[in-house]
């Protein structure tokens, strides 16, 4: 490890709405008790969810703002031990849900001389919108180009983590690679492992989704990206149940990473 450097553990979890959640809440209490990560970014979170997050991770804190999506879309949690915040904002970046944004913060890190980072989070639009499934043009390539873009002007050279349920598998992941950015299995040579969807989830009784009787293909589409000085170290798909309950539909990507120090 560079002399002071920062290592650091991220984890990105689409909290599946209100959908079963008084069902889910105890694995989603436990899972954060058992494994907090120091960067926490969260989608399709609602106040309730971000409740019980607040919970379980007493020493950590998050953005607290009036414009309703930090509460009904995502938010962003931090060790208050180990960062402290500079400022964050939200961005319209096209994406076709109420209040959905990117969101993000710049967090300087409070030990040593470890240089900022920029740290964000994006939902974008799941591929049965009605709008896509009038005109069946993919909405996620030119979102991903407007986070892209958003990024590039809120970051600039500095570390960027990019944490996004992208809900795709081919162009606009392609849109983020061409713009720096490489997701936390990439960046170790690995393959991502499926995060979507979770099986078994015993409070489910239905097959396939409210627009076809096909169940949901297995697939990778929830991703910690990285840009700019700051290296991965680890990734995994966490694999966690709880009393034979999923927190989720969806499987939480925790990755590590280090931060240089600014003389590195």
């Amino acid at each position: 490890m560079l002399t002071g450097s920062f290592t650091f553990v991220v984890m990105t979890y689409n909290l599946w709405g209100d959908a079963h959640l008084e069902q889910r809440e105890p694995a989603i209490r436990d899972l954060f008790s058992i494994r907090p990560p120091d960067l926490l970014a969260t989608q399709e979170l609602r106040p309730r969810s971000r409740a019980v997050v607040d919970e379980a991770l007493p020493g950590h804190a998050r953005v607290h703002d009036d414009f309703p999506g930090w509460g009904t879309q995502s938010n962003l949690w931090w060790r208050q031990e180990l960062f402290d915040l500079v400022e964050y904002g939200t961005r319209d970046v096209g994406i076709l849900d109420t209040d959905a944004r990117l969101f993000w913060v710049r967090l300087r890190p409070r030990a040593g001389d470890a240089r900022p980072l920029v740290f964000s989070t994006a939902h974008l639009t799941w591929p049965g919108h009605a709008q896509e499934r009038a005109d069946r043009r993919n909405l996620r390539t030119g979102q991903a180009e407007q986070v892209v873009t958003a990024l590039d002007e809120i970051a600039g050279d500095e570390a960027c983590l990019f944490t996004v349920d992208i809900n795709d598998i081919g162009q606009p992941l392609w849109v983020l690679g061409n713009g720096g950015f490489l997701d936390s299995f990439s960046a170790l040579g690995r393959t991502s492992p499926v995060t979507h969807p979770v099986a078994p989830l015993p409070f489910v009784t239905d097959r396939g989704t409210r627009l076809s009787p096909l169940g949901s293909p297995s697939k990778a589409i929830d991703w910690i990206f990285s840009r700019g000085p700051i290296a991965t170290r680890a990734s995994e798909v966490v694999e966690f149940f709880s009393a034979g309950n999923a927190p989720s539909d969806h499987k939480p990507v925790a990755a590590t990473f280090t931060l240089p120090s600014t003389t590195a």
